[in-house]
């Protein structure tokens, strides 16, 4: 994670703009809860007061509920407008710190390499990381931002309810620790075959010529077949694990959903919290074991994407320009 680390470092002021918009995007998601819960205890309270109250208490609160949506908006345009340009300039960073190492590299040192697989670090590592920055990076982050504001949001709401529903979510997230550790390795032993098999196809191209004078195609033959043979049946191994580990976390995630719907319901009908209360439990519920049921997958990508930067190391000269 060096080279992540360098690129924000290069690109300081950037990256916390998009950060902070991307936390200021979360926060604004929580307020319009927060309405809308007032909204349900003003329209509650208001039905006693016959149809005059309700229009009375509609009047007080539309404006209020106008400035929040239109805040969203320029927020959540903002955020992606900035985070997309903040993850191209990386990508192109990164593009141009691999150029710029060949050309800066002795003769003698670049005749050593493997033609093939440096052109299936080009075509893949790089293309996996330049995909997966622009469509996970500020969307994780926005995700846990989420996560983070929606649990001290709920904490500050009702305490009660809101250890109910977030302790048994803490069995998920060792769950979730586990299974990152068990789909990185299948990652790297999955690019490790696919590399073999490029360095295989590179060989065929090169000495075509000579296999064939010296009838060896039936042996080269048999050697690709082995690496194509090898690599599927890791990538398949990989994927079924990966199937496995997000299946159960899926449905370890509805627990405290439906501890929530339990003890809110008793509570709303006891009168101890409020409509309003209960619907932002309910509502915002999904931010916290939404993330916590896609962490397998976030994890998958973000092991993918840890591995292929860890085989550029070394490789990457980035400088500002």
């Amino acid at each position: 994670m060096k080279i992540i680390k360098k690129l924000i470092k290069l690109h300081r002021l950037l990256f916390m703009a998009a950060a902070l918009l991307t936390f200021l995007t979360a926060i604004l998601s929580v307020w319009w809860n927060k309405f809308l819960a007032e909204m349900l205890n003003f329209l509650e309270e208001a039905v006693s007061f016959g149809s005059g109250g309700i229009r009375s208490s509609a009047l007080e609160i539309l404006p209020a509920g106008i400035f929040v949506i239109l805040l969203q908006i320029l927020s959540e345009y903002l955020s992606s407008c900035i985070s997309s340009y903040t993850c191209e300039i990386f990508a192109h960073d990164m593009r141009m710190g691999y150029a710029r190492y060949y050309l800066q590299s002795d003769i003698r040192m670049l005749s050593k390499l493997n033609v093939g697989e440096e052109q299936s670090a080009m075509q893949n590592e790089l293309k996996e990381i330049s995909d997966y920055l622009h469509e996970n990076l500020f969307s994780i982050m926005k995700q846990f931002a989420t996560f983070m504001v929606t649990v001290v949001f709920l904490l500050c709401q009702n305490l009660k309810l809101a250890v109910i529903s977030i302790v048994p979510v803490i069995p998920l997230i060792f769950y979730c620790a586990f299974s990152s550790r068990v789909i990185k390795d299948y990652t790297r032993y999955c690019q490790g075959h696919k590399k073999k098999m490029n360095g295989v196809a590179e060989l065929i191209l090169d000495l075509f010529p000579v296999i064939q004078v010296y009838g060896a195609c039936k042996l080269v033959k048999n050697m690709m077949g082995r690496e194509l043979t090898e690599w599927e049946k890791a990538n398949v191994k990989k994927e079924r694990v990966c199937a496995r580990l997000m299946s159960l976390s899926g449905v370890l995630s509805f627990v405290p959903l439906l501890l929530l719907l339990g003890a809110g319901g008793f509570m709303a009908i006891n009168k101890e919290i409020t409509t309003g209360t209960f619907y932002i439990f309910i509502n915002l519920s999904g931010n916290v074991s939404g993330f916590l049921q896609n962490m397998p997958g976030i994890y998958a990508a973000f092991r993918q994407f840890d591995a292929s930067i860890q085989g550029l190391e070394g490789k990457l000269v980035l400088e500002r320009v």
